[in-house]
């Protein structure tokens, strides 16, 4: 019974474990699209925060939250390239 519990808690957070997780996200994101596109800090900051996937990630009930910042990088690129944000099958 206790995984069942656990399990149901990992699909629901609080706002206060959201707030504690968001700023790792971001922060590995922007690592990642420095290191990917070698771009300052700066413009690595911009470059997501003016993105849909960002307005989605910083959504809890979007689920972005647990999913791999090497996916959440690739779905990023995606919108850049398209103008669109496509969700993966397993949000």
């Amino acid at each position: 019974m206790q995984i069942v519990s656990n399990l149901i808690k990992c699909e629901s957070m609080n706002e206060v474990e959201f707030e504690a997780i968001f700023p790792i996200k971001v922060q590995d994101l922007i690592s990642l699209i420095i290191e990917k596109e070698n771009f300052d800090f700066q413009v690595a900051v911009q470059y997501l925060y003016e993105s849909k996937l960002y307005d989605a990630l910083a959504d809890e009930k979007s689920k972005l939250w647990h999913i791999s910042s090497e996916k959440l990088l690739e779905m990023l690129m995606t919108e850049k390239k398209t103008g669109v944000l496509i969700y993966p099958d397993i949000v």
